[in-house]
């Protein structure tokens, strides 16, 4: 049972977040379903090791619950007759002694739009994102979302790629067809790769603080108002691990 003395609030459901809290493990590298970030800036915190905002066990409880959507949408596909198989199998990308990795949610055949095998991508989103997912599509809703798909069925040689979306609030469920981009997935690689190479930040997405994506940004105190970052054990170089 997790250590319960650092909870202000002392009622028992307030264990469960501390749970979470406790047995959270920080990833400790930049990962492809993370280079599509608008800000480089971001993806270079990421690659050396700037410590983020410490996340909440509600915020970490909606990560599980995703984690949960996920296998049950598994479960459902294969149960419906689809084949889901080389579910977290991972993709490599290198280039000099950089490398960058991610895991996938799956390939699925038998479809019924084609017989090809498709990259398989499972989201899940409230009421309001879906909303905006249904009016203009997957690759417009987040870059992230789509800089990811791109470079895992480019990394795997697939042509097609199906997402499936889960309304948390309704169950409702979307689905999308998406041809590989492998044109836009090489330039998200080569920028990620040009970001994390270098021993500098690159510039700011703006220059204020203020700003939207700058407000609530993980690494705002040491981009904009100059928190020490790591310290780099001499000879190591910055971003090496």
């Amino acid at each position: 049972m997790a250590d319960l003395s650092i909870i202000q609030d002392t009622s028992s459901i307030a264990a469960i977040d501390c749970d979470y809290e406790a047995r959270r493990s920080e990833r400790d590298r930049l990962g492809l379903s993370e280079i599509g970030d608008p800000c480089a800036r971001v993806l270079w915190y990421k690659h050396n090791k700037y410590q983020k905002k410490e996340i909440k066990g509600r915020v970490l409880r909606l990560f599980q619950l995703g984690n949960l959507i996920e296998e049950q949408m598994s479960t459902d596909l294969k149960s419906a007759g689809f084949l889901i198989h080389s579910q977290q199998r991972r993709v490599v990308f290198t280039q000099g002694e950089l490398e960058l990795n991610g895991s996938i949610d799956g390939i699925i055949e038998r479809l019924l739009e084609s017989n090809q095998p498709h990259l398989w991508e499972c989201k899940s989103m409230a009421s309001k994102g879906f909303a905006k997912l249904k009016t203009h599509g997957y690759e417009a809703y987040d870059q992230k979302y789509k800089a990811q798909i791109h470079v895992y069925a480019m990394g795997l040689k697939l042509k097609r790629i199906f997402v499936t979306v889960y309304n948390k609030d309704t169950s409702e469920l979307y689905q999308e067809r998406i041809h590989t981009n492998k044109a836009f997935a090489t330039e998200m690689l080569q920028r990620a790769f040009d970001v994390v190479g270098s021993k500098t930040p690159p510039p700011k997405i703006n220059e204020r603080a203020e700003f939207y994506t700058c407000s609530w940004c993980d690494f705002k105190e040491y981009c904009h108002y100059g928190k020490p970052g790591p310290v780099v054990a001499p000879g190591k170089g910055v971003g090496k691990w």
